[in-house]
């Protein structure tokens, strides 16, 4: 699931048009997409079979791609949905208002990319809702490096690095992205171990 949702967001990275959708037809795109994760979904259910407690693990998933998908759906016009109630669900899967905000920007970006700017200032108009259903909780990072972790499995970290890394220009307040960017590098630098 991780692999997919940063497979979306470098594709995100790539798209350079703030004006044309990335894809041809959006509305084939996200067929697809929803086609994806019926397969996906279908696969790790077989799974929890044999490992039940797997079973909470697939429907947490789940819920975050089906949001995600919702997301592209709402900017793509093809529902009828309020981005603002499925932004939180997101957000508490993120834990990071700011990834959060790259991440719903990115999804715009990659479908509707003239109202990524908008869809911006609509996630920071949730800010103190969004804290109210996941505080801000560095223990969780401390618990990636105080831990042995496999990397690129845990969302947040991966979201982090990615846009620690990206190149591409977003339609945001000169300093706010290198601001951003300058707490995540302190906040997931992980120090090498000495040889």
């Amino acid at each position: 699931i991780v692999f997919y949702i940063k497979c979306l967001l470098l594709t995100a990275e790539k798209h350079k048009s703030n004006k044309i959708s990335w894809f041809q037809d959006n509305e084939v795109a996200l067929e697809r997409i929803s086609g994806d994760i019926k397969i996906m979904r279908e696969y790790f259910e077989t799974l929890t079979d044999c490992t039940p407690y797997l079973a909470t693990v697939v429907e947490n998933g789940f819920t975050l791609l089906t949001t995600i998908h919702e997301l592209m759906c709402i900017a793509a016009g093809l529902s009828d949905s309020d981005e603002g109630d499925f932004i939180p669900i997101l957000h508490k899967e993120i834990q990071d208002v700011n990834i959060t905000k790259h991440m719903v920007g990115d999804l715009w970006h990659l479908v509707h990319p003239t109202q990524e700017r908008q869809v911006w200032d609509l996630v920071g108009s949730l800010e103190q809702r969004l804290a109210a259903v996941c505080p801000p909780d560095i223990s969780a990072v401390r618990m990636v490096r105080d831990r042995m972790t496999v990397p690129g499995i845990r969302l947040d970290e991966m979201m982090a690095k990615l846009y620690i890394d990206s190149k591409r220009k977003r339609p945001v307040k000169a300093g706010a992205v290198e601001s951003m960017v300058n707490n995540w590098k302190m906040t997931w630098s992980v120090e090498e171990p000495n040889e």
